[in-house]
């Protein structure tokens, strides 16, 4: 089973790497304990997120855009969770 490709052609090292790339990417660059990590949603305002949320009320802004939608709804989940 180890270096099997599904058929989308990523094996199990590659998807691991790329997770781990994405984790350096918000790796602490100062003397913190190992591990710290920040989030990108740090520094969100409500009201920003709240005015881009007003693409869910285009029908076709889904279709046309979903990453930008996926990227809102993130925030929107974070802003839910942290207040």
């Amino acid at each position: 089973m180890g270096d099997q490709q599904d058929e989308g052609g990523l094996t199990m090292n590659n998807l691991l790497s790329e997770v781990q790339g994405a984790l350096d990417k918000f790796k602490l660059e100062d003397d913190g304990p190992p591990g710290d990590y920040y989030s990108p949603y740090a520094n969100l305002e409500k009201a920003a997120v709240l005015q881009e949320a007003r693409c869910f009320h285009d029908p076709t802004a889904v279709r046309e855009n979903p990453r930008k939608c996926c990227t809102v709804i993130a925030q929107l989940l974070h802003l839910t969770n942290t207040g």
